[in-house]
């Protein structure tokens, strides 16, 4: 159910751009950019918020990747969302501020990075918003056994100190929803130097006398130079995933679960067992795949076992000899196994990079 009659606009946070300075996976050093289940986070973001009834967003980037941003949203964002591009000069937040404020009004909204996905569906908090009128609802990621204990308990408040401060609150997920008119109130103080920093605009409400709600998330996940961040998304992407039909099994295949294989791909003699999705022209033949794993365009595997993993545009994996699991193929990248004598291993690794021979 879409909550329209609650939320009606977001702001998608764009972070700068990490200095991270390890292997990047695909062709952009926008973290926002990065892939999982064959398309780019930011836009998985703006499907969860389209499915929220969020259907105006505006995207606040970096003046840096705002381009390589709006490209990408232009050519792989849902439809349904209309979209207004703000862009800013790294570390002069104030001007983006107000006119981040200025798209919204005085109506309630969505703050969401661009950069990671909740592990857990995002209307029910809607409903608290709409539940419970609050300024804001400021998610938080507990540890494993303390999320699950105190996810239903009444939530908490910040409260300010005699002196106006506010502790700030560890674990913050990159999302958080406003009231109706508090990020033009956040806008009017004037105090913000951080753009949409979300603890900081609690601290900022809670201190003006605002009333803010606190509510532990299951888990949060945004990519920051990880690679086991990006397979966890992957995962979570693909179980939320709305597969239609099951191909029917043709060719010598055989097919197990939700499993979405473009028109255009090509797979013979092999064995899937889903989640699993299988992008344009890709070629897969005499192979096993496993769940949660993701296979871009143009991808080619021959004689091969993967599973958990993450294949980028116009990779091969042929013959290896052996299952690949919890791994990530860059664009272009070969995995083959080479039968010439003599027998040993010859390795191209970059810096950073890891290779784990079993």
């Amino acid at each position: 159910m879409r909550l329209f009659n609650v939320l009606g606009k977001g702001v998608v946070v764009v972070p700068n751009t990490t200095r991270w300075t390890g292997p990047w996976l695909s062709a952009t050093r926008a973290a926002s950019l990065q892939r999982v289940a064959n398309r780019p986070i930011v836009c998985h973001v703006l499907d969860a918020l389209l499915d929220m009834g969020v259907v105006e967003a505006a995207v606040v980037a970096p003046s840096d990747v705002a381009e390589e941003i709006a490209a990408c949203i232009g050519g792989e964002g849902p439809a349904g969302v209309e979209i207004l591009q703000l862009a800013h000069e790294p570390g002069e937040s104030g001007d983006t501020l107000l006119a981040a404020a200025e798209f919204v009004g005085d109506a309630a909204c969505i703050l969401h990075r661009a950069d990671g996905l909740l592990g857990q569906p995002l209307p029910q908090f809607a409903e608290l918003l709409r539940e419970q009128p609050t300024d804001a609802l400021l998610l938080i990621q507990g540890v494993d056994g303390e999320a699950k204990r105190l996810r239903l308990v009444p939530q908490r408040l910040l409260r300010a100190a005699e002196d106006g401060s506010v502790a700030k609150p560890a674990g913050v997920a990159g999302v958080c929803l406003l009231g109706p008119g508090a990020l033009r109130r956040l806008a009017n103080l004037g105090r913000s130097e951080q753009v949409l920093d979300f603890a900081v605009m609690a601290q900022q409400l809670a201190g003006d006398g605002g009333r803010v709600q606190m509510r532990f998330v299951h888990r949060w996940r945004h990519f920051a130079g990880d690679a086991h961040d990006l397979l966890d998304m992957n995962r979570t992407v693909l179980d939320a995933l709305d597969f239609e039909t099951t191909p029917r099994a043709t060719d010598g295949n055989r097919f197990e679960g939700a499993i979405a294989i473009h028109p255009t791909a090509r797979v013979s003699s092999s064995v899937i067992i889903g989640p699993v999705i299988i992008g344009a022209d890709a070629l897969v033949a005499d192979s096993y795949i496993g769940p949660h794993t993701s296979i871009a365009e143009r991808v080619r595997i021959e004689g091969a076992e993967l599973e958990r993993s993450i294949v980028l545009a116009d990779a091969s994996v042929l013959h290896v000899g052996g299952r690949l699991v919890a791994s990530i193929v860059g664009r272009q990248a070969r995995i083959f196994r080479d039968f010439s004598m003599p027998r040993a291993l010859r390795l191209q690794v970059g810096d950073g990079d890891e290779v784990a021979l079993c």
